[in-house]
């Protein structure tokens, strides 16, 4: 039985057709990629009547170690949401600018609000469950307030 002589040199050049193929899909998958999601709304409900703000929802640690700070976008806010209670320190490292911090419980209501300046690091001394975190000078935040994501 005799094989065509051409048959390498075709086989060749399709494994290289996929090949280029295969690495323009990547290229394309990784531009639609790096576009985010618009911002979601989170609404405040606080003494003044309720407020909405362009926010971004912090559910992952991959997430939770963007903060509001460093990120490159219009952002009003950023709300943090751990699957437990946590008391852990909360740093405004890297920031840009400074930022109004409220903790909440479980059901959203503010516990405690503190004013960050960058590269600071703070511990709030109390356990709580999320954190708004919101541009000094957008909101007014006091303990009662409370969060709707």
């Amino acid at each position: 039985m005799d094989r065509n002589p051409l048959f390498p040199l075709v086989a060749f050049a399709l494994l290289v057709a996929l090949s280029v193929f295969s690495f323009m899909g990547y290229l394309l998958a990784v531009r639609r990629w790096q576009t985010p999601p618009p911002p979601q709304r989170v609404v405040v409900e606080t003494q003044k009547g309720p407020r909405t703000l362009q926010a971004r929802l912090a559910r992952t640690p991959e997430a939770w170690a963007r903060g509001l700070g460093v990120r490159n976008e219009p952002l009003e806010a950023l709300l943090y949401l751990f699957p437990q209670a946590t008391d852990a320190p909360f740093s405004t490292a890297g920031y840009r600018f400074p930022v109004t911090l409220a903790f909440l419980d479980a059901q959203g209501q503010v516990l405690k609000v503190i004013r960050l300046e960058p590269d600071r690091t703070y511990a709030p001394g109390l356990a709580y469950r999320g954190v708004l975190e919101v541009r000094e000078g957008v909101l007014d935040l006091s303990p009662g307030d409370r969060v709707l994501p």
